[in-house]
């Protein structure tokens, strides 16, 4: 469960998400002391929600703590870059005529 929480902080992702790509990912399997690739969830996606209610706050503080040295330095960044680039959506009016419909 531990090794979940990691990932899921490292890599940004829901608790879905991390279960559903640790049966595909044979690294995540290995970082969480799997020996043998299992093909099967390693568990319900609401246990991370049971088990961190479970260990508190100072439990989640302490995997976080792991976390940031398992990233190095990169989590300590002085300045952080936001791409707020906005694409037009491709909206027509009623009195446009489009042909392509």
């Amino acid at each position: 469960m531990v090794g979940l929480l990691i990932l899921k902080q490292l890599r940004n992702l829901s608790d879905e998400r991390v279960v559903k790509e640790w049966t595909e990912n044979p690294y995540y399997q290995y970082f969480c002391g799997e020996v043998y690739f299992r093909w099967e969830f390693p568990c319900d996606p609401t246990d991370l929600v049971y088990f961190r209610r479970r260990i508190g706050k100072e439990g989640v503080k302490k995997i976080l703590e792991v976390s940031i040295k398992l990233h190095g330095k990169k989590a300590r960044e002085k300045e952080v870059l936001i791409d707020t680039t906005v694409q037009e959506k491709n909206i027509t009016f009623p009195t446009d005529t489009n042909t392509k419909r």
